[in-house]
């Protein structure tokens, strides 16, 4: 899976440059991170999500999942990368691109938290709360 992961993320790099997709993915992605245990239902259950976003565009679906697992895989294996690097790029692209806060869907987010877990549930609505902020700031711009 990582060599696929690292292949997919080279050509997507080089020919597929959207940030768009890039900020959602991170957004998700953070999500995901809070959880101690990130299991495939989580991907399942999110690919239903995004479909809802991309209601036409299975490709734009895919090429979002993929980014997200890209995402979660770089935290999983480079100390240097965390949630709180996710964050921070998070926080920069809604500093440069504060249209992007249009992109945030706190329904898609409330959905993903999580009811099985309590201490999961707790960083993800810290995460939730840290969003909400961003949104907050950055929509007066």
């Amino acid at each position: 899976m990582n060599f696929k992961i690292n292949f997919l993320s080279f050509f997507r790099g080089l020919f597929l440059r959207s940030a768009s997709i890039e900020f959602r993915a991170k957004i998700f992605a953070s999500m995901l991170l809070a959880k101690k245990k990130i299991e495939d239902k989580d991907y399942e259950f999110l690919k239903t999500i995004i479909e809802e976003i991309y209601a036409k565009n299975s490709i734009r679906v895919n090429i979002l999942l993929s980014v997200i697992k890209e995402y979660v895989s770089m935290v999983k294996n480079y100390k240097s990368y965390t949630l709180d690097t996710i964050l921070r790029d998070i926080d920069r692209d809604l500093k440069l691109q504060p249209r992007y806060v249009k992109k945030i869907n706190f329904e898609h987010l409330r959905r993903i938290i999580s009811s099985s877990d309590e201490d999961d549930a707790l960083i993800q609505q810290r995460i939730y709360e840290f969003l909400l902020s961003e949104v907050e700031i950055y929509s007066k711009n």
